[in-house]
């Protein structure tokens, strides 16, 4: 019988010999660019020719006029891109030559960069194309392009602010720390339609001009600026008054988004790195009286591998929280342990969550009523009381930007985040854990039933949410599939109401 020695040496170096190449996929990636590479260039060739025929054909209507030099400047950046383009087409080939693994990554990097810049080519140029044609139709067919004028002005000028100044105006009561901020921009919007009114009469004797065909090239261009102009009016009047209601909402909003899973698993080829994120929201129904809302959902979700590794130490902590009264812009996003920034500071004693509470020999946070469901939502439904000096040391990593895990000393063990003992306990049933995840920290314990519970929720494709609609609690909730507290028929402690008015 013949040895297999010689054919498993060949397999072995064939092997290695492929392994030490380029991907025949990455290969057919680079043949395939430089063919819309060449594609991309002749789109521009035809859009520098539509471009200059369209010039030729109105030099009265275009000459003075500023757009036409802003058009040249963009065609010439194009062409500029294409030529950015070329270079990196030469060195993907020169890539494909050497065929060296070690080249991968550089290649990869180099397509993207590439595609890029040939789909802005492409599109900007048809766009300017697009755009000077535009102004000639203008011309061509002037009593329907001065009715569309007419719209758009009364567009800009019908726009209804009622509503949202009425927003405005209740949330500069509630929260008169962003009344400034909040009617810097409802002035801004109210003045939209005055300039637009401006722009309006500023055109009068033109408009009549070019209802009676005696407008020339120059009044027919001043007239297509302006209709551009309130065109444009309309959108960023729609886009700011859309931006101003949203600001005025998201100060009723307290929020935090939780860690409470971690999963890297592996589809077909591709590795897929996912959050599991717990959003605690409660809503501020009546400021004054503190009637309050609080819901919570919870959603896979797709990020990248840096992200995961951002955070693969955060499990249980909230990675993102953000106070009622500020803006979504304004939000604490270091992570810190889930609910800590709803405590006072001792110098200040209490505010609308809870107190100090010096009573018993020790300084304890106390919540209010009002907001125990919140509590429990934050500390997955086993809330321990936080002393002062806990608090002290997370206010102390805080003042300098630093994470608090709880660690009593460097070599104590942590009590918050992937790590922590109230993590062990509360999390262990996470997929991040049950995969291993906890293995590599100096603190796990190996031994024991803490890591036994199996994970019962199924698993689901990546990025796609593992729950139905989120729970609701407080008054004022609308009935939803989860748990009810705080209304009447729902659950009740003795004695107690919570979310509702006290």
């Amino acid at each position: 019988m013949k040895s297999s020695k010689p054919s498993l040496l060949i397999a072995a170096l064939v092997l290695l010999t492929s392994c030490s190449r380029l991907p025949i996929a990455l290969h057919e990636d680079i043949t395939n660019e430089n063919d819309r590479l060449q594609a991309a260039e002749r789109q521009l060739e035809r859009s520098q020719e539509a471009f200059d025929s369209d010039l030729s054909q109105g030099p009265d209507l275009f000459q003075g006029a500023h757009a036409p030099a802003e058009w040249k400047a963009r065609l010439r950046s194009d062409r500029e891109k294409l030529d950015s383009a070329k270079k990196i087409q030469a060195e993907l080939i020169e890539l494909a030559r050497r065929d060296r693994a070690s080249s991968q990554s550089l290649a990869r990097e180099l397509l993207t960069r590439e595609r890029q810049l040939l789909e802005t080519v492409s599109t900007d140029s048809q766009a300017v194309v697009a755009v000077a044609g535009n102004w000639l139709d203008f011309r061509r067919d002037l009593p329907s392009h001065l009715d569309n004028l007419r719209r758009d002005y009364e567009k800009v000028c019908d726009f209804d602010l009622a509503p949202i100044a009425k927003d405005v105006e209740q949330a500069d009561d509630d929260w008169p720390a962003k009344k400034s901020a909040l009617d810097e921009r409802l002035a801004a919007l109210r003045d939209i339609p005055k300039q637009a009114e401006t722009q309006w009469q500023a055109t009068e004797a033109i408009r009549e001009a070019a209802s009676s065909g005696k407008a020339d090239g120059s009044q027919i261009a001043t007239l297509i600026e302006t209709d551009e102009d309130l065109a444009n009016d309309g959108t960023k009047m729609a886009s700011q008054a859309g931006e101003l209601q949203s600001l005025s909402g998201q100060l009723y909003y307290s929020w935090d988004k939780i860690v409470t899973d971690l999963d890297d698993s592996h589809y077909g080829r591709d590795q897929v790195f996912r959050e599991r994120i717990k959003t605690v929201r409660t809503h501020f129904i009546d400021v004054a009286s503190k009637q309050v809302e609080t819901t919570t959902d919870e959603h896979w979700v797709n990020v990248s591998e840096p992200q995961f590794r951002a955070i693969q130490d955060d499990v249980g902590m909230a990675i993102a929280h953000k106070d009622a009264g500020l803006f979504d812009s304004e939000a604490q996003t270091t992570p810190q342990p889930a609910g800590f920034a709803y405590i006072a500071p001792e110098s200040q004693g209490s505010n609308q969550y809870g107190y100090w509470d010096h009573s018993s020999g020790h300084s304890v946070w106390t919540w209010l009523p009002e907001y125990l469901i919140l509590r429990e939502l934050l500390w997955h439904h086993d809330y321990r009381p936080i002393l002062a000096d806990e608090y002290r040391a997370y206010r102390t990593a805080q003042s300098t930007g630093k994470t608090y895990y709880g660690q009593e000393n460097p070599a104590a063990p942590p009590k918050y985040g992937t790590h922590g003992t109230f993590t062990q306990t509360h999390y262990a049933d996470s997929r991040y854990v049950q995969r291993g995840g906890f293995s590599g920290s100096a603190y796990a314990s190996h031994s024991g039933s803490i890591w036994s519970t199996a994970r019962t929720e199924p698993r689901n494709q990546p990025g796609v949410n593992n729950e139905g609609a989120g729970r609701r609690f407080g008054s004022g909730a609308h009935p939803s599939s989860g748990h009810h507290f705080g209304r009447s028929g729902g659950f009740r402690s003795p004695g107690r109401r919570f979310g509702g008015r006290r």
